[in-house]
C-alpha cells in the first residue's frame, strides 16, 4: 500500500495508525478537500478464520452504530474498491470512516501539562462523550471489551466563529475490533484487550459480562483526572492485582508510599486540576465504577447478590445498573468557580436555582476568613458588584475557569498566604540531596510541573482579578456620579425651599420688631420667636450639609477621574517583568530530559539525585514570594486600594446625605405649617378677644372689594378716632359685635327648624299642597 498514492482524485496524506492487522490511512481529494481514513487489512492468507470474522464483525458493527460519540462511516468510493484491491490481500471489506483532526487521547495525555490530569472543562466533556457511547453499545447489547485512551479519537469542528473562538471538540470511540455483541444472559470467555484496562475477572475467571467496560471507563476517568492510573501504575497486572482484591468498596486508589508501601484511598490525588466539588461527586462515581466485584460493579446493590452474570433485563430490586445514570447526573451538577484575589485562591462550591449571593458569601467566609460584610464579589463578564439579592446561577458558566472574584474591602492582597505545595514538593526542599528511584522519581517530576502549572494559574487569575477589580472601580464611579446627581438634585432643592422660607422670616421679624417698637400686638407675638429659632437652626444646618456636599462632590469627581485610568499599562508591564515563563520553559525541558533518560535507560532500579527540578520548585517559590512583596507596593496596587476605600467612604456619604436631606426637608416642611398656624392662630385669637380695633395689627382688618377705588389710598377710608370719642366708638362696636352674634344664633336657630320640617317622621302632607 506504500506505492499507492494516487487513487482517481484522491491524494495519499500519511499513515495515521497501524495496529496487528490493520492500517489506517488518511486520504484527501483534490478538489473539495475532502478527507477520509480508510482502513485495509495489512495481511492475507495468514489470516485464520476467527481473525477474518472479527475483522468482519467490526465494519458490520460500525456502520450499525449511529451514535455521535461513535465515529461514522462513509460509503467507500468506488475507485478505492479497485485502487486499494493490490493493497488488500486479504479480500476483507475495507472500512472507510469520518476522519477525525484531533488525534487520540493517548497523545494528549502524554503531553507534559496533561502529567496530572486534564482541566476539568476537558474532563467533563471527555466523561460525558464516552459515557454517551458506551451507553449506546450496551443498550445495543454490545460490549467494547478494550475501552483505552488510544481508542478514544477527537473530532474538531472546522471554521466555528472567531479564530479566538475554542473550536468544538468531540470525543468519539473507534476501533470495535475486540467488541462483542452479547444478550443479557451471554458470557465471553475470550481474552482480549489491552492488560493493564483490563478488569480483573479477565484474568482468574473464564467468564465475564458488559461489566468489563465499567471497570475500563473507571480506569480511563481516573487517568484523565490524574495523569495516571489509580492502581499502582508501575506494576504489571499479575503484580497489582493481589493487591487491588483486598481493597474495600470505597478505596478508589491503591498506590505506593515514598518508602515502597502499598497504600490504600478513598480519594483520587490531590495534584489535579478539577474543583473540590466535582472532586467529591467524581470520587462517588469511581466507586461504582471500580468496583472489584463484577456482579456489584456499576450497579447500587448495597450488598452481594446471589445471582452470577447481573441481568440487564430482569427487575432486581436489590441491584441496578446505575453507572451511566449517576455519571449523567453527576455532569449536570452546577459548581460555581470562585476566585479569592485576597487570600490568592481558588474555591467553588456546588449551586442550585436557588442559591443567593448572600449564601455564597457565608460558604466564602468559611473558607477565606474574610467577613461577610467584607466582602465585594465581582463578575468578571460585566465587572459590576453582585448584590447579596441575586441568584449564583446567573453568573454561572460551564466554560469558565473563574466565574466570579471575591476581595476584601480593607486590603486588596494578603501577602502572607501561603501556597498549596505538594508533599512530594515539601520532602524535595526538605532533602533536596536525597536519592530517588524510577517511581518516586517520576511521580517527583509530574508533581514538580503540576506545581509549576498550578502557580502558573493563580498567577493569571491574580491578575486577571486585579484587572477585573479595576474595570469594577470604574463602574462603580459611574454608579456613584448617577447617586450623587439624584442627592445633589434634592439638596438643591431644599436649598430653594429655605431660601423662600428665609425671606418669609426675614420679613416676619422685621414686621415684629416695628410692631414692637409702636407697643402694638406685643401681647399676641409670644409664638413667633421659637419659630424663628428654629429656621435659624435648620438653617445653619442646611448650610452645614451644604458645604459637606460640595466637598465630596470635589472628591468625587477626582475618585472618578483616577478610576477611569485604568491599570491596564502598569499591569502589563509588571507580568513583563514577572512571570513564570522562563521556570515554565526551563521545567518543561527537565520533564522531558527526565522522561527520556528514564525511557531509554533499561536500569529502573537505580537511584539518583533529582536537583534539577529542586531547583524548579525553588524558583517558582522564590518567584511567588517575589511577586507578592512586589505586588503591595505597585503604585496600581495601592491605587486600587485607595480608591475602593474611598468609594466605600464617598457612598456612605451620600447615603447619610439622602437621610439628612430627606430629615432636613421633612423638618422644613414641618417648621413652615408650625409658621403658618402661628399666623392664623394669632389672628384668630385678635380678632375673637381684642377689646379694642386699635389694638388689631393693620393686617387684619377687612375692608371689602367695593370700598375702594384704583388710586385711592386705603387710609381714606378709615374714620379719624379723636380722643373725646373712643368711648363712642367702643360702644358701637361692642353692639355691633352682639347685633352679629344675635344674627348668627338666630340664623341657626331657623336652619334647624328647617331641617326639622323636612325630616320624614313627620306627617305633614299637607305642607306640600300648592295653593288653589
Amino acid at each position: 500500500m506504500d506505492d499507492i498514492v494516487f487513487i482517481g482524485n484522491w491524494i495519499k496524506d500519511r499513515v495515521l495508525g497501524s495496529g496487528s492487522f490493520g492500517t489506517v490511512v488518511l486520504w484527501k481529494h483534490k478538489s473539495n478537500e475532502q478527507k477520509l481514513a480508510i482502513k485495509t487489512c495489512k495481511w492475507g492468507d495468514e489470516l485464520t478464520a476467527k481473525h477474518r470474522e472479527r475483522w468482519t464483525k467490526e465494519v458490520e458493527m460500525l456502520q450499525n452504530c449511529n451514535n455521535p460519540n461513535i465515529v461514522g462511516t462513509i460509503e467507500l468510493p468506488p475507485e478505492f474498491v479497485t485502487g486499494l484491491a493490490p493493497a488488500n490481500p486479504s479480500k476483507l471489506p475495507i472500512l472507510c470512516m469520518e476522519y477525525c483532526s484531533g488525534g487520540d487521547l493517548r497523545q494528549v495525555l502524554n503531553k507534559a501539562d496533561a502529567c496530572c490530569g486534564l482541566k476539568e472543562i476537558q474532563v467533563r466533556k471527555i466523561l460525558g462523550d464516552i459515557g454517551n457511547a458506551m451507553k449506546f453499545l450496551h443498550n445495543n447489547k454490545i460490549t467494547h471489551r478494550d475501552l483505552k485512551p488510544e481508542n478514544i479519537v477527537m473530532h474538531v469542528e472546522e471554521g466555528v466563529g472567531m479564530e479566538q473562538t475554542p473550536k468544538k471538540v468531540t470525543y468519539k470511540i473507534i476501533d470495535l475490533g475486540y467488541a462483542k455483541e452479547i444478550d443479557s444472559n451471554s458470557i465471553c470467555a475470550s481474552f482480549v484487550g489491552t492488560l493493564q484496562y483490563l478488569a480483573p475477572e479477565l484474568f482468574y475467571s473464564k467468564t465475564y459480562s458488559n461489566s468489563v467496560d465499567f471497570w475500563s471507563f473507571g480506569l480511563l476517568a481516573f487517568e484523565i483526572i490524574c495523569g495516571t492510573r489509580p492502581f499502582l501504575p508501575y506494576k504489571a497486572p499479575v503484580e497489582w492485582m493481589p493487591f487491588v482484591k483486598k481493597k474495600k468498596h470505597d478505596d478508589i486508589c491503591v498506590f505506593e508510599t515514598f518508602h515502597g508501601d502499598v497504600s490504600y484511598s478513598n480519594e483520587i490525588f490531590p495534584e489535579n486540576h478539577i474543583s473540590k466539588p466535582f472532586k467529591m461527586l467524581i470520587e462517588g462515581w469511581l466507586r461504582v465504577a471500580l468496583e472489584w466485584d463484577p456482579k456489584l460493579r456499576g450497579r447500587d446493590a448495597p450488598s452481594k447478590v446471589t445471582f452470577d452474570i447481573p441481568s440487564e433485563g430482569k427487575n432486581n430490586a436489590a441491584s441496578n445498573v446505575v453507572i451511566y445514570s449517576l455519571l449523567e447526573e453527576t455532569l449536570t451538577k452546577r459548581i460555581i468557580k470562585v476566585f479569592s484575589v485576597t487570600t490568592i485562591s481558588q474555591i467553588a462550591y456546588e449551586i442550585d436555582d436557588l442559591t443567593t449571593i448572600s449564601t455564597l458569601k457565608t460558604w466564602i467566609s468559611k473558607d477565606t476568613n474574610i467577613p461577610i460584610e467584607k466582602q465585594i464579589i465581582i463578575s468578571p463578564t460585566s465587572y459590576t458588584d453582585v448584590s447579596d439579592e441575586e441568584l449564583v446561577v446567573k453568573y454561572w458558566n460551564e466554560n469558565s475557569v473563574v466565574m466570579l472574584y471575591v476581595y476584601n474591602k480593607n486590603q486588596m492582597i494578603d501577602g502572607n498566604t501561603a501556597p498549596n505545595v505538594p508533599t512530594a514538593i515539601q520532602r524535595c526542599l526538605e532533602h533536596h540531596k536525597a536519592l530517588y528511584n524510577y517511581k518516586n522519581s517520576q511521580n517527583l517530576y509530574r508533581n514538580a510541573f503540576f506545581f509549576v502549572i498550578a502557580q502558573m494559574d493563580i498567577y493569571e487569575a491574580l491578575i486577571n482579578g486585579i484587572f477585573s477589580r479595576s474595570e469594577s472601580l470604574k463602574q462603580e464611579s459611574k454608579q456613584l456620579i448617577v447617586k450623587h446627581n439624584t442627592v445633589d438634585k434634592s439638596v438643591g432643592q431644599l436649598q430653594a425651599k429655605i431660601e423662600i422660607v428665609t425671606k418669609m422670616v426675614e420679613q416676619g421679624k422685621k414686621h415684629i420688631e416695628n410692631l414692637k417698637e409702636n407697643s402694638v400686638g406685643t401681647n399676641f407675638l409670644g409664638g413667633f420667636s421659637k419659630i424663628f429659632k428654629n429656621v435659624d437652626d435648620l438653617l445653619e444646618k442646611t448650610q452645614k450639609l451644604q458645604n459637606a456636599w460640595s466637598q465630596l462632590s470635589v472628591r468625587l469627581q477626582s475618585a472618578a477621574r483616577r478610576s477611569n485610568e485604568g491599570v491596564s499599562t502598569e499591569l502589563n508591564n509588571f507580568v513583563g517583568k514577572y512571570n513564570y515563563q522562563n521556570i515554565f520553559s526551563n521545567a518543561y525541558k527537565v520533564f522531558i530530559s527526565h522522561n527520556k533518560s528514564e525511557f531509554y535507560s533499561g536500569n529502573r532500579e537505580r537511584e539518583k539525585q533529582c536537583s534539577d527540578i529542586v531547583r524548579v520548585c525553588y524558583d517558582v517559590l522564590k518567584l511567588r514570594s517575589k511577586i507578592l512583596q512586589e505586588l503591595q507596593h505597585q503604585q496600581f496596587i495601592l491605587k486600587l486600594k485607595d480608591l475602593s476605600i474611598e468609594f466605600a467612604k464617598i457612598s456612605d456619604i451620600i447615603t447619610k446625605a439622602t437621610d439628612n436631606t430627606e430629615r432636613l426637608n421633612a423638618d422644613l416642611s414641618n417648621l413652615v405649617d408650625e409658621f403658618t398656624n402661628c399666623i392664623w392662630s394669632t389672628i384668630s385669637v385678635v380678632v375673637r378677644d381684642a377689646d379694642n380695633i386699635a389694638d388689631l395689627p393693620y393686617s387684619v382688618v377687612s375692608f371689602q372689594k367695593k370700598d375702594f377705588k384704583i388710586g385711592e389710598p386705603v387710609s381714606s377710608h378709615c374714620i379719624p378716632v379723636v380722643n373725646g370719642e373712643i368711648n363712642t366708638v367702643k360702644s358701637l362696636v361692642t353692639e355691633s359685635l352682639k347685633l352679629r352674634q344675635n344674627y348668627t344664633s338666630l340664623c341657626e336657630k331657623l336652619n334647624l327648624q328647617k331641617q326639622l320640617l323636612k325630616d320624614e317622621k313627620y306627617d305633614c302632607p299637607f305642607l306640600n299642597e300648592t295653593s288653589k
